[in-house]
């Protein structure tokens, strides 16, 4: 089995913290953590359950924190900075061979991670939990054309269902590519859901699998 190293990855004049898990597979994940400014990192506890569903896999994972957090040095980009750290951490994963890479963000990260598909991330599949339209701008941001699943809490203040819904339905994306689901009796922080949120994720991906077979069969 494989084990996490801590690794390094070079973006520009600074250096990002990250945590690596390569198994032998070509096939990867890259997880993106909560608001830099008010506590987030690698470590939260939905970056931990999001790249431990991946992981179970079989999958390479990469979890890190965006610049100025823990041991990344820089300082915070204002969301335009960390979305060159997603596009940054995407070349290191590509220098090993992972070709295949799903892309993951929660919260902030939701918001950096649709910036980086914006500046040309095709991720396969993306993973957005509470992506928080009441508190960050997400006027200009469209879905990227790949599989997407998303998170909701009927409890969260920072990404009220109705709202992200509503963002969702004013792209008007094919039928059946955006999967949203929504946990009842939950907050923006998903504190004890840990497990539902694993469960979620894999049969998004269970189905995304097999949607896979099926084309290449």
């Amino acid at each position: 089995m494989a084990t996490a190293e801590q690794v390094w990855v070079q973006c520009g004049t600074h250096r990002l913290e990250g945590v690596l898990v390569r198994p032998p597979s070509g096939e990867g994940a890259l997880v993106c953590h909560p608001h830099p400014l008010y506590g987030g990192s690698m470590d939260n506890n939905v970056v931990l359950a999001l790249e431990e569903t991946y992981r179970r896999r079989g999958w390479t994972t990469l979890r890190f924190n965006f610049r100025g957090v823990g041991q990344s040095t820089g300082t915070y980009g204002d969301g335009d900075g960390e979305a060159e750290d997603i596009l940054c951490a995407r070349h290191f994963m590509l220098e090993r061979d992972v070709q295949r890479i799903h892309l993951a963000g929660y919260s902030f990260g939701a918001w950096a991670a649709l910036k980086a598909c914006r500046l040309g991330f095709s991720p396969q599949s993306l993973a957005l939990v509470s992506p928080p339209v009441n508190f960050l701008d997400f006027t200009d941001l469209p879905l990227p054309p790949c599989p997407a699943w998303i998170l909701l809490a009927d409890g969260d203040a920072f990404a009220e269902p109705a709202r992200v819904r509503s963002w969702v339905q004013a792209q008007k994306v094919p039928e059946g590519r955006v999967r949203v689901e929504l946990f009842t009796g939950a907050d923006h922080f998903y504190w004890g859901r840990e497990q539902e949120i694993r469960r979620a994720l894999g049969t998004f991906l269970d189905a995304l699998e097999r949607s896979d077979s099926v084309k290449n069969s």
